[in-house]
């Protein structure tokens, strides 16, 4: 009889620890893949018939799984190390990143740097000889606009081992975008990143048809890929969906590429990119997107939105229309995912990321003068303290938010008249552009959505608005010339106002 008791209180005593660890486990590392929360995050398209939806759970949870190899340094062509990448071939894989070894904060935060800096393994580009050999003539364009640090380390890069005697050059990591390589040499990780990745693809591009000649008809063929892929939107009636069904590949490559801290990120349009966030603050944060186009009430839709972001929204069908070929078996996938735990530790080392402040020191007096200014102006009705955002959605010129929007979502509804095209135009469409934060914006090179204007001085000059003018950021390459339109406040404060106002916004 003792044994018996014994046996069930043993029993009892293990079941209930296995439903706690299951609990524990569950409240820590939410499902990402939970079609409801994935379907309400999203916010509706500005033509509401069109309806948005993501690929079925069984599928999503049956794609390969990232494995999180060790990587090496990617140099500028002609500064890698004597015999580097003999070196390299002869290097075991290894991999870096195992969910039972996280124990505590710090080593969630620790581990969710490697899936931060690990690229996408569906777009490693083969590092064979012809490769190597293509490697000193992009450099004569890469050195023009890619930075390097001191010994020649391009960070936004990094090479892989996955298997014996095979590198791969890897891409499209979360720290492509969000990293930003600093004046004095240090990396800033969770900036806005300063690698023209838009620029540096069409490079490859070019290769591909001047170096290893491949022929009109399969460049054609290529473009016709990443325009679905990217851009095409095909229930949208607006010239930039026509202009991809004739474009050559020349303009386009032309048109793709773009300016510091601007990406043509997918689901963007051809002429419609985005400029590239800093990931500060992020915690605080009620929409994903310069449209605004995800709610975060959790860090169960940052995982989510990280995982959409990293190839997953490709399988996304929007009546019919999906930009990637499902593969039938998902097993067999070219797509791969990141594992539930992976973007658990990516979302809680985004979150640890904290802005650096301003090296430059403004005298007391002058930000006094311009926070005063701030306040006139009324800055604070839309950059509202402490975030210096009011954590709203303003609509696009062009689109009158439904009833129903304004009691669902946070709207501020009053256009500033910008450019509605990245908003209307594209599939990352909501009709509303997300009030961005001020903090940090000393360290930005893109401002307005679109990257239009490269410096804070440049929006108070009313020189912008005139048609003749030349975006010091981000223009569409078949435009001389272009006005870059909205945000009309402050145009006529005096030279020394503005500088106040400006000084207190970057000290922010």
């Amino acid at each position: 009889m003792k044994a018996k008791t014994f046996f069930l209180i043993s029993s009892l005593t293990v079941l209930v620890a296995l439903l706690n660890f299951s609990t524990n486990h569950d409240d820590r590392i939410p499902k990402v893949w939970d079609i409801e929360k994935l379907r309400s995050m999203h916010l509706p398209f500005p033509d509401s018939t069109m309806v948005m939806e993501p690929v079925s759970e069984e599928y999503y949870y049956a794609l390969p799984e990232r494995v999180a190899y060790k990587t090496y340094p990617f140099y500028m062509p002609g500064k890698e190390p004597k015999g580097y990448y003999e070196w390299l071939r002869k290097q075991q894989p290894e991999i870096i990143f195992n969910a039972a070894n996280v124990k505590t904060e710090a080593d969630w935060i620790k581990a969710g740097e490697i899936i931060y800096d690990l690229p996408q393994q569906s777009t490693l580009q083969i590092m064979d000889s012809a490769f190597i050999a293509a490697l000193p003539e992009l450099e004569k364009h890469w050195q023009n606009y890619i930075p390097t640090t001191k010994d020649g380390i391009i960070p936004f890069l990094s090479i892989m081992v996955r298997k014996n005697g095979r590198i791969e050059l890897g891409n499209f990591s979360c720290g492509m975008c969000h990293t930003k390589l600093m004046p004095n040499g240090s990396l800033l990780k969770g900036g806005q990143g300063n690698f023209q990745f838009s620029t540096y693809f069409a490079s490859l591009i070019r290769m591909e048809r001047d170096i290893k000649k491949v022929p009109d008809s399969a460049m054609k063929k290529r473009i016709q890929f990443l325009n679905r892929l990217i851009f095409e939107a095909p229930w949208i009636k607006h010239e930039s969906q026509e202009r991809l069904k004739t474009i050559s590949v020349e303009d386009w490559l032309n048109g793709f590429e773009a300016t510091t801290g601007v990406i043509h990120r997918q689901s963007s349009g051809l002429g419609y990119p985005s400029s590239i966030p800093d990931l500060f603050n992020l915690k605080e944060r009620k929409y994903f997107d310069r449209t605004g186009q995800l709610l975060q009430r959790d860090i169960g839709d940052l995982m989510r939105y990280a995982t959409l972001n990293q190839n997953i929204d490709r399988l996304n069908e929007f009546k019919g229309f999906t930009a990637f070929n499902k593969a039938v078996d998902p097993e067999k996938s070219n797509l791969s995912r990141f594992s539930d735990e992976q973007l658990f530790a990516l979302a809680k080392y985004i979150y640890s990321l904290k802005p650096p402040k301003n090296p430059t020191v403004y005298p007391k007096a002058l930000l006094a003068k311009g926070e005063i200014i701030f306040k006139s102006q009324g800055c604070v009705t839309c950059h509202t303290p402490p975030l210096y955002s009011n954590n709203m959605l303003t609509p696009a010129i062009g689109f009158e938010p439904p009833e129903d929007h304004l009691k669902k979502y946070d709207v501020f509804n009053i256009s500033i008249e910008t450019d509605p095209g990245l908003t209307l135009y594209t599939r990352r469409g909501t009709g509303y552009y997300k009030v961005p934060s001020l903090i940090g914006a000393w360290n930005r090179t893109a401002f307005l959505h679109n990257g239009n204007l490269a410096n804070l001085e440049d929006m108070f000059d009313p020189n912008r608005m005139e048609p003749d003018y030349i975006p010091t950021g981000y223009k569409p390459a078949w435009l001389p010339h272009m006005a870059v339109s909205g945000h009309p406040f402050g145009m006529e404060l005096k030279p020394d106002e503005k500088i106040a106002l400006i000084a207190f916004i970057k000290s922010l």
